[in-house]
């Protein structure tokens, strides 16, 4: 695909030596996922949170997408002296691209270091739907605007990181159990590979943090 990679893995100066790991996360311009996984940062200083969104935006020629989305993903991240623990992930919504710029994006994350691809069929919110439920139900239509609808009403007030993460563990659950094929980095309609990226941040801040975490959440309420 021509695409260069521009030196990702690099030896960090004392100047940017830290205790943190870092998780760089390109997505498509939504808020949701932003605040979602901004979150995070709140449960743990082990771990900080940069999104790189609408990584799109802007890009008329949807042909070369994969080539536009890698580019700008390395541009930034040459530009915050990553260490090689840090970790870049794309989370991309599959409705809004062909299997085979996927697969381009994906090939090229295989290739790189600490690079990940988390997808979702057909979108981010089916990741968010498990963290309440173990399946979907009354679906007319399995496209994104019915999920998002189904996803509003499974709490009061409708969806909120504070609302979902403290069940993640049951979202990392629920999307394992139904994932039909988790050796192929692309997930079947209505599944998502998100909890791969879920795992990583937990296996970070780690389970007494987050439950300590969550406690203090819980008696804020």
């Amino acid at each position: 695909m021509g695409f260069k990679r521009r030196g990702y893995s690099r030896e960090v100066s004392a100047e940017l030596a830290r205790d943190y790991k870092l998780f760089v996360i390109a997505c498509e311009g939504a808020k949701r996922e932003r605040e979602y996984f901004e979150f995070f940062e709140r449960i743990s200083d082990k771990i900080k949170v940069d999104v790189i969104d609408e990584i799109t935006q802007g890009k008329e020629n949807f042909d070369s997408a994969p080539v536009w989305v890698l580019d700008r993903a390395v541009k930034y991240v040459d530009k915050l002296g990553l260490s090689d623990e840090d970790e870049l992930w794309f989370v991309m919504d599959i409705d809004r691209w062909k299997p085979d710029q996927l697969r381009e994006i994906y090939m090229d994350c295989e290739k790189t270091k600490n690079w990940n691809l988390a997808l979702s069929n057909p979108c981010f919110e089916v990741w968010l739907y498990f963290h309440k439920k173990k399946e979907f139900s009354g679906l007319t239509k399995m496209i994104c605007k019915e999920i998002k609808h189904q996803l509003s009403t499974l709490e009061s007030g409708g969806y909120s990181p504070e609302k979902f993460i403290p069940d993640v563990f049951h979202a990392i659950q629920n999307a394992k159990e139904s994932d039909s094929n988790p050796g192929h980095y692309s997930p079947e309609i209505l599944q998502t590979k998100v909890y791969h990226l879920a795992e990583a941040l937990l296996k970070k801040i780690g389970l007494p943090a987050f439950n300590a975490f969550i406690t203090r959440l819980q008696k804020k309420k």
